[in-house]
C-alpha cells in the first residue's frame, strides 16, 4: 500500500453501527466544530459478515449470499477530492487514554486481549469515549430504521443518561474503543458516546468567506469522506440513519442532508440537555414545532435539527452553514411511469420508510434554494430552471428518490461545480448566472440522486457507476428542462413586454414595470465566477444564448453558406458592399409562388401542432397547456422582469437540442483523448481494483489511488463510462435503453452493486445482443480494464457533422482567412455579421477556440477582434477557459482577463497555471505568483498543494 492509497480500518465484519446521533457546534473564530456522536452498535448479520447485502434481518438464500471482501467501498458522493495523506495531531503513531478510574494495570496488554471497536476518523482531538446505559429505553427505535424517529429531544434523553467510560486510542487514521473483559462483539455495549472536536486543518470541512465576506464553513467531499467531521464506519456497506443538531448564531442557517427541512429546536446545554424534560415522542407529536421560540438556553443561537430515515453511508451527510437567505420554491409533483418490469416497483433492500415504494408516489417534492443574500438576483434563473428540471429528471428516471431537494450555492473557493449528497446539492456559483447555458450541471447533480446516491458502487474505485451514469443522463434531462423552461419564459415575457424584438447581441428586455415579486432586492449581480473538478473540464451544455447577431438587422434571413474563399477575403470597398447587401436584405420579400407559400404555410402549422403535442407538462399540475398559469406564478414569484436569453430568431428546438448533444458528445471525446494522452494509463481504467479487495502487506484493506491528487483533475470516469453508456444505447436504441434504466433504478434502489451487475443487466434485458456475441467479460475487458481510447470510441465521436459543426467550420474558415490577410481590419468584422450565420449555443464558441488552439499561431491584432466580436468575458466559463488557454498561448498583453479568471474560477484556474508556466514568460510566471498570493489561503485545499507543486516544486 502506497502513500496515495487509502485505508480502510473499520471492523465492519465484526460489528456494525446502525444509527448515529450527531450533535455539532461550530466556532467561527477557532475554526473548530465541537461535536458529541451517540453510536448505536450491533453485531452483523451472517450474510454481513460474508460481505453480501446490508440489511438487518437477512431474507437471502445461503447459496445466494455472495462472497465479498468486506473492504469494497462505494462511491457514493457524487464527486471525490483527493488529498495527500494526514499527518496526526499526536506525537505517537497512537494515543492510548485510559479511563481516569481504570484499574487495569498495562493498557496495551488488556487493549490486546479484548474485543475493539475501530472507527475511522483523522484530524480529530477525542476528549472522551464512554458507554451509555440503555435502561428503560427501547433500542428498537434506533436500531431499526423501520421504526418512527423519535423526537429532537433523543440527544438530550441520551445525555442525560448514565455515563461509563471506556479506553480508546486514537491513531492517525483510526479510533479504537474497547470494554476491559469484553472479548466478543456480542457484549460489547450496545451505546457508545464520543466526545470530540474537530481540528482546523481537517479536509472534512473547509472554513471560508461567503461572496458577501461573511464566515461559512461547508463539507467539500474531501477523499477520506467525512472523516475529520466525526468518528464512523467509512466503508458504505456501513449503512445507517442518523439523526443531527446543529446550535449556531442566529444569524446563521444550516443546510445538511436530511428528509424534511429543518427543525428548529431550543439549543441542548453544554451537557447535552436542555430545559424541557427528553421525552420519545414521534416526531409528528414533537413539542419541538419549527421556528419555537420558547425555552431557548441562549437567547443568541438556535439549534437546526435534521434526521434521515433512509439508510445510506456516513459518507453521503453533507452540510454547509452561512449567513444565507432561504428561497422556498414551489413543490414538484412525481412524474414517473410505473415500471414495466415483473420485478420493478417492489423494494428490495434494508427495509426503511422507502420513497421509491409506489404507494408514496404521489409525495410532492419540496424545492428549497440557499444563496447569501448578493447573489439574489443572479440565482433567480436558477430558480426558476430547478423545477423543471427535477420533473424532467422524474419522468425519465422514475419517482424522486429522496424526501426534497435543496440547493444551495456556495463561495467561489468551492472544489467543484457541483456536489450531490441525499436531498442537497451543492452548487459554485458558476451555475447561478443569468444564463442557461450553466444549469446542464444542475441536470448532472439531480440525476445523482438515482446514481450515486440510491444506487451505490460496492467498489469505490467504479466511479463511473455514479459518474458515467450522470454525464449520460444530464443531456437528455437538461433537454427536457430547457424546453419547459423555454415555454414558462416566454409565457411569462409575453404579458410583460411591449417592445419589438432586440436587434443586437443584448439579452430582449421589458419595458414594462416589473410585477411585484416575492423575492428580496438583491444589492450584487456579479456572481459569474466558475469552478471545475477536472483540468479541462468538459464544456457546460448551452442552450439558449445566442452568442452575435447583426446588430442592424437581426430579422433578415440566413445566408446561404458560399464555399468560395473570395467571401472570406477582405475587399477596398468593403464597407459599400455592406450597405447594400443591408439595404437588400431588409427590403420585404414578395413570394414567388403563391401556392408554394401556401404549402409552406400548412408544414410550419403541423410543425407547431407536432410541438404542442410533445410540450412537456407543467411540473405543478402536469398540464401541456402553456396557460395553465403555474409556469407564470412561479417565473413571476422569481423576478418575471429578467431578460429572456433566448435568440428572438431562433427558439429551442428538440431537434437542436439534439445536435446540440453530438456536438457535446465530441467536446467530451476531445476532453477524453487530451486526458488518456497526458496521465498514467493506471489512472484511464474504470475498474482498476477489477473487483477484488486490495490487501497490503500489513495486512490493512486499502482502495487504490484513493488519495492521488492526480485523480482529482481527471474525468476518465465521467467520460469513459458515458462513452460506454452511449455505445450500449446504440446497440438496442436509445429510447429501449432509457427504459431499461428506468427499469433498473426500480429494481436495485437501495443496493449496493458492480460493473457487472449492470452489464448483465443489459444483456438480460436484451437478449439478442448477446446472441450477436457481446458478452459481460468482453465488455469488462474493453470498457472497463483496459486504458485509453478504443475503437468504439473513436468510430462514434471522432468525427461527427450536423448543422451546428458547419457553422462552427464557416467561423473557423473566417479567422483563418482574417489572421493571413494583410488587411485586417474593423471592416472585415463587418462584413462578417453578414456573411456568418450566429451560434445558436456558446458550446459551438467552445469548440471554434479548441480549434483555434490548435493553430501554429494567431496574431493579436486577430485576437482582439475575436475578443470583441464574441463578448469573450460575458460568455460562460468553459468559452472564458479556452479564451484564456488562447491569450497564454498567443502572448496577447491583455492578461486581466486571466487574472480575472484564476481569481474567480479557482478550480478551472488550476490548469491555467500550468499553461503560465510551461509558456515561459517572465510576464506570465509573475502573474502566476501574484495570483496565488493573493487567493492561497481561500483556495480549495487540494488546489491549493496541486498550485503550489507547479509553482514551486514538491
Amino acid at each position: 500500500m502506497s502513500s496515495q492509497d487509502l485505508p480502510l480500518l473499520s471492523n465492519i465484519a465484526d460489528i456494525r453501527a446502525r444509527h448515529y446521533l450527531l450533535q455539532l457546534h461550530p466556532n467561527f473564530h477557532s475554526k473548530v466544530m465541537r461535536g458529541k456522536v451517540i453510536i448505536f452498535f450491533e453485531p452483523p448479520t451472517a450474510c454481513e459478515r460474508r460481505g453480501g447485502c446490508c440489511t438487518r434481518e437477512c431474507t437471502c438464500d445461503e447459496n445466494d449470499r455472495p462472497i465479498i471482501p468486506p473492504s469494497r467501498l462505494a462511491g457514493f458522493r457524487a464527486q471525490k477530492r483527493p488529498v495527500p495523506p494526514l499527518d496526526s495531531d499526536s506525537d505517537s503513531d497512537e494515543d492510548v487514554q485510559l479511563p481516569p478510574d481504570s484499574q487495569v494495570g498495562g493498557g496495551e496488554g488488556a487493549k490486546d486481549k479484548d474485543f475493539e471497536v475501530v472507527l475511522d476518523c483523522c484530524d480529530i482531538r477525542v476528549r472522551g469515549v464512554s458507554e451509555v446505559s440503555s435502561e428503560g429505553v427501547d433500542l428498537r427505535q434506533y436500531l431499526d430504521p423501520q421504526q418512527q424517529r423519535v423526537c429532537p429531544s433523543a440527544v438530550a434523553l441520551w445525555c442525560g443518561q448514565r455515563h461509563s467510560p471506556l479506553h480508546y486510542a486514537v491513531s492517525p487514521w483510526c479510533i479504537k474503543i474497547w470494554k476491559p473483559g469484553i472479548k466478543e462483539a456480542e457484549g460489547f455495549p450496545r451505546v457508545v458516546c464520543i466526545d470530540y472536536e474537530t481540528t482546523p486543518q481537517g479536509k472534512s470541512l473547509l472554513w471560508r468567506s461567503d461572496q458577501d465576506g461573511n464566515s461559512c464553513v461547508f463539507t467539500p467531499a474531501a477523499a477520506i469522506n467525512n472523516r475529520s467531521l466525526l468518528p464512523y464506519q467509512d466503508p458504505p456497506s456501513a449503512m445507517a440513519t442518523w439523526q443531527a443538531w446543529v446550535t449556531v448564531g442566529r444569524d446563521k442557517v444550516v443546510s445538511m442532508t436530511g428528509d424534511a427541512r429543518p427543525l428548529r429546536c431550543p439549543p441542548p446545554g453544554e451537557d447535552g440537555t436542555s430545559g424541557d424534560p427528553p421525552t420519545h415522542a414521534p416526531l409528528e407529536e414533537c413539542c419541538c414545532a419549527p421556528d419555537q421560540e420558547e425555552g431557548l438556553v441562549l437567547s443568541s443561537t438556535t439549534c437546526f435539527y435534521y434526521h434521515t430515515t433512509m439508510v445510506l453511508p456516513m459518507a453521503t451527510i453533507a452540510v454547509a452553514i452561512g449567513r444565507w437567505e432561504v428561497e422556498t420554491l414551489p413543490t414538484v409533483l412525481p412524474m414517473a411511469r410505473h415500471p414495466e418490469a415483473e420485478a420493478a416497483g417492489r423494494c428490495h433492500h434494508y427495509q426503511y420508510p422507502c420513497h421509491m415504494d409506489p404507494e408514496r408516489w404521489r409525495y410532492e417534492t419540496p424545492v428549497t434554494l440557499v444563496y447569501p443574500p448578493s447573489c439574489a438576483r443572479a440565482v433567480q434563473p436558477l430558480g426558476c430552471f430547478l423545477p423543471h428540471a427535477l420533473a424532467a429528471a422524474t419522468r425519465l428516471l422514475g419517482v424522486y428518490p429522496c424526501r426534497r431537494l435543496e440547493v444551495v450555492v456556495l463561495p467561489q473557493c468551492f472544489g467543484s461545480l457541483g456536489l450531490a449528497s441525499p436531498n442537497l446539492i451543492f452548487l459554485s456559483p458558476t451555475v447561478a448566472i443569468d444564463d442557461p447555458s450553466a444549469f446542464i450541471r444542475l441536470a448532472h447533480e439531480i440525476s445523482h440522486a438515482w446514481f450515486g446516491i440510491v444506487i451505490g458502487a460496492q467498489d469505490w474505485t467504479e466511479e463511473w457507476l455514479s459518474e458515467g451514469f450522470a454525464t449520460y443522463m444530464e443531456d437528455s434531462i437538461y433537454s427536457r428542462a430547457a424546453l419547459a423552461y423555454q415555454r414558462a419564459r416566454t409565457t411569462t415575457a409575453k404579458p410583460l413586454t411591449t417592445a419589438k424584438p432586440a436587434a443586437t447581441t443584448k439579452p430582449v428586455t421589458t419595458t414594462a414595470k416589473p410585477v411585484t415579486t416575492t423575492a428580496k432586492p438583491a444589492t450584487d449581480t456579479t456572481a459569474t465566477t466558475t469552478t471545475t473538478t477536472t483540468t479541462k473540464p468538459v464544456a457546460t451544455t448551452t442552450t439558449t444564448t445566442t452568442t452575435h447577431t447583426n446588430p442592424k438587422n437581426n430579422t433578415q434571413k440566413k445566408r446561404k453558406k458560399d464555399d468560395d474563399d473570395e467571401d472570406y477575403c477582405v475587399e477596398d470597398d468593403e464597407e459599400d458592399d455592406d450597405d447594400e447587401e443591408e439595404d437588400t436584405n431588409s427590403r420585404p420579400r414578395a413570394a414567388k409562388d403563391n401556392g408554394a407559400s401556401q404549402v409552406k404555410e400548412e408544414e410550419e402549422e403541423e410543425e407547431e401542432e407536432e410541438e404542442e403535442e410533445d410540450q412537456e407538462p407543467c411540473f405543478r399540475c402536469a398540464s401541456s397547456d402553456p396557460q395553465c398559469g403555474c409556469t407564470l406564478q412561479a417565473s413571476l414569484a422569481l423576478g418575471a422582469s429578467l431578460p429572456l436569453k433566448l435568440c428572438s430568431s431562433h427558439a429551442l428546438t428538440r431537434d437542436s437540442l439534439e445536435q446540440l448533444a453530438e456536438l457535446r458528445a465530441h467536446l467530451r471525446y476531445r476532453t477524453l483523448a487530451g486526458e488518456v494522452e497526458h496521465s498514467a494509463e493506471e489512472l484511464q481504467t474504470l475498474r482498476p481494483m477489477q473487483g477484488e479487495g486490495l490487501v497490503g502487506p500489513d495486512g490493512v484493506n486499502y482502495v487504490r489511488n484513493g488519495l492521488n491528487p492526480e485523480k482529482t483533475f481527471l474525468q476518465v470516469h465521467y467520460l469513459k463510462g458515458y462513452f460506454l453508456l452511449k455505445y450500449l444505447s446504440q446497440l438496442v436504441g436509445r429510447d429501449r435503453f432509457d427504459a431499461m434504466l428506468r427499469e433498473y433504478v426500480s429494481v436495485h434502489h437501495g443496493q449496493l452493486v458492480l460493473s457487472s451487475h449492470v452489464l448483465d443487466y443489459f444483456l438480460k434485458t436484451f437478449p439478442h445482443v448477446e446472441a450477436e456475441g457481446l458478452t459481460s467479460d468482453a465488455l469488462l475487458e474493453e470498457w472497463l480494464h483496459q486504458p485509453g481510447l478504443n475503437d468504439e470510441i473513436n468510430d462514434m465521436f471522432g468525427d461527427v457533422s450536423n448543422e451546428l459543426f458547419e457553422q462552427v467550420g464557416q467561423h473557423l474558415k473566417f479567422w483563418e482567412h482574417f489572421d493571413k490577410s494583410k488587411k485586417r481590419s474593423g471592416q472585415t468584422i463587418k462584413r462578417a455579421k453578414v456573411q456568418l450565420e450566429p451560434f445558436l449555443f456558446p458550446d459551438q464558441l467552445v469548440l471554434l477556440l479548441e480549434h483555434l488552439l490548435e493553430l501554429p499561431k494567431v496574431y493579436k491584432r486577430t485576437l482582439r477582434q475575436i475578443n470583441e466580436y464574441y463578448g469573450m468575458w460575458a460568455q460562460c466559463g468553459d468559452v472564458r477557459h479556452r479564451w484564456c488557454e488562447l491569450i497564454i498561448k498567443s502572448d496577447y498583453e491583455d492578461l486581466q482577463q486571466v487574472e480575472r479568471f484564476l481569481l474567480e474560477d479557482q478550480a478551472m484556474g488550476v490548469y491555467l497555471y500550468g499553461e503560465l508556466i510551461i509558456s515561459r514568460n517572465v510576464k506570465h510566471r509573475r502573474l502566476a505568483d501574484q495570483v496565488f498570493g493573493k487567493i492561497q489561503e481561500d483556495m480549495d485545499e487540494t488546489a491549493r498543494m496541486t498550485v503550489f507543486s507547479m509553482l514551486y516544486g514538491e
